[in-house]
């Protein structure tokens, strides 16, 4: 999965995969509302002394950042001088998606000068600051390994024949990540499924190591997953291939050739927020919100007053233009997405 994605010529290497003219669309192709309430967002932690300026704010997995530019747009529109405290930058691991993201920035108009990067992987401060760090439906894009009835799933690759394979787990030595998240998962009380086990955990220690290095920070995600997912495999993983799905129980039951979909097709599954949950507090992170991606837009981050704000600005006319969009994000995305903050306060510095 990790190779099919992100490897050289992976699926993601191309920008244009996402999008509305892409294999799918996220919620920054609905709205640049949704980068406005984020910037919403921001503002009132810093209002409230949540987070102070000089503050960072970085995207992972911004593909062509076009999610941090509405930030940083939103920004310079709802507020004075903010910008000039700030920092932009991205975190991303293909070379192909850091020149879109800077090509993007370069296209933005802007009330002042700002400082953007895309970063392989983000430098340390070099002033004491704060961290505002997001994403959007990036976990679900991480591979895992896939586990049932104690076996462990592989793909035998015999030249351009590729197939699904079910070999015992007793006889077979678990890979290396999943070994340390079941481990991992031992001792905690809470249940989990284990059927699908993400790779996440070298992400969160670096997400940890990047907040301990910062007064203040505070990590936003929205992902497209449940609390405590139940039969995960009926629909997972998924492999999506021109706005068509097809689950990995389609693939199996069907003798697909996996190779036909290496590197042609995005493949996702839904996110355990229990388990995300877990990791994240493992990590010293402390749970600040979790729901529908609908409810975190409106009550948490005020779509709605933004909107108003935007009609007294623009007009009606425009209004009714940008309501629709918004809609999208609040009903035809907002029950399926689930939007999740955390938070880690570093006293040492």
């Amino acid at each position: 999965m990790k190779k099919s994605l992100y490897g050289q010529n992976g699926y993601y290497t191309n920008p244009h995969r996402v999008g509305k003219s892409g294999d799918f669309y996220t919620s920054v192709s609905a709205s640049k509302f949704f980068g406005g309430a984020i910037a919403s967002y921001i503002l009132n932690l810093v209002e409230k002394g949540h987070l102070n300026l000089p503050l960072r704010i970085v995207e992972i997995g911004a593909n062509n950042g076009y999610l941090l530019g509405d930030v940083a747009l939103f920004l310079d529109a709802l507020s004075t001088h903010f910008l000039r405290d700030c920092e932009f930058a991205t975190i991303e691991p293909l070379p192909s998606l850091r020149e879109a993201q800077k090509s993007h920035f370069s296209t933005l108009r802007f009330s002042t000068n700002i400082s953007f990067n895309a970063f392989e992987t983000l430098p340390l401060p070099e002033k004491s600051s704060d961290i505002f760090i997001l994403s959007n439906e990036l976990f679900d894009s991480i591979a895992c390994d896939v586990m049932q009835d104690k076996k462990i799933l592989y793909i035998t690759q015999e030249e351009k024949n590729w197939q699904g394979l079910w070999q015992e787990i007793d006889t077979n030595p678990l890979p290396s990540q999943s070994a340390v998240l079941l481990n991992l998962l031992k001792n905690n009380p809470m249940p989990y499924k284990q059927e699908i086990l993400p790779h996440w955990i070298p992400l969160i220690e670096q997400l940890s190591y990047i907040a301990k290095a910062h007064k203040k920070s505070y990590f936003l995600t929205f992902d497209y997953g449940t609390k405590n997912l139940t039969n995960p495999l009926s629909y997972n993983p998924r492999f999506y291939h021109s706005h068509a799905v097809m689950s990995l129980k389609d693939i199996l039951g069907q003798n697909i050739n996996f190779y036909s979909l290496y590197q042609n097709a995005d493949i996702t599954y839904d996110v355990d927020i229990s388990l995300l949950n877990i990791l994240f507090s493992h990590y010293g992170f402390e749970l600040v919100f979790e729901d529908y991606q609908a409810k975190v837009l409106i009550e948490q981050m005020g779509i709605l007053s933004l909107l108003e704000s935007f009609e007294r600005a623009q007009g009606f006319a425009t209004y009714l233009k940008e309501i629709h969009k918004v809609k999208t994000l609040l009903h035809t995305m907002g029950g399926r997405f689930m939007g999740i903050c955390y938070k880690l306060c570093n006293t040492t510095l």
